[in-house]
């Protein structure tokens, strides 16, 4: 899959469909560094990037998996080891998360989604797990899984 968008060759690697009522998607990376994410309208009209490499809150380093809760675009920060949490227009809501094997804490997240309910699930790749947050990122409980790279939930509520 590539795409243009202001004239630049796009490969994103993550996209996570729609705000409902609208015919959003958001993809990442949006940059070809793949450090940032770029909200596309109705597959050509560009809305919004957000984020740069780094480490401060509005910053990423190699976002690995997106998802859309509401008016929230979640992110799996990989190499910051934390979820990141913006609204739709970008700006900044909050982090959770740091590196460790501690409950809260991350190996590697590399996939995120949010459930019916708004539990925040995440493919805490690298610790082996499955961990699962409130929408304010405070932990729930972790289930033990081999590598896991993707997590999505179905409208059971099923966790794959």
């Amino acid at each position: 899959y590539q795409r243009r968008v202001h004239g630049e060759a796009k490969l994103p690697c993550n996209v996570a469909i729609v705000f409902p009522g609208h015919r959003e998607c958001l993809e990442a990376p949006e940059s070809p560094d793949g450090r940032r994410y770029g909200v596309v309208r109705d597959g050509a009209v560009f809305v919004c990037t957000f984020g740069c490499e780094g480490d401060g809150d509005q910053n990423f380093c190699c976002p690995a998996g997106v998802c859309v809760d509401g008016d929230n675009i979640v992110v799996a920060d990989r190499y910051n080891n934390r979820i990141v949490v913006a609204r739709r227009d970008g700006s900044f809501v909050r982090t959770f998360g740091s590196e460790g094997v501690a409950h809260g804490q991350f190996k590697i997240p590399c996939g995120v989604c949010v459930d019916a309910s708004g539990v925040i699930i995440v493919a805490d790749t690298h610790n082996n797990r499955v961990q699962m947050f409130t929408r304010d990122g405070t932990f729930v409980r972790a289930f033990g899984s081999n590598l896991p790279c993707g997590v999505c939930v179905d409208g059971d509520g099923n966790i794959f």
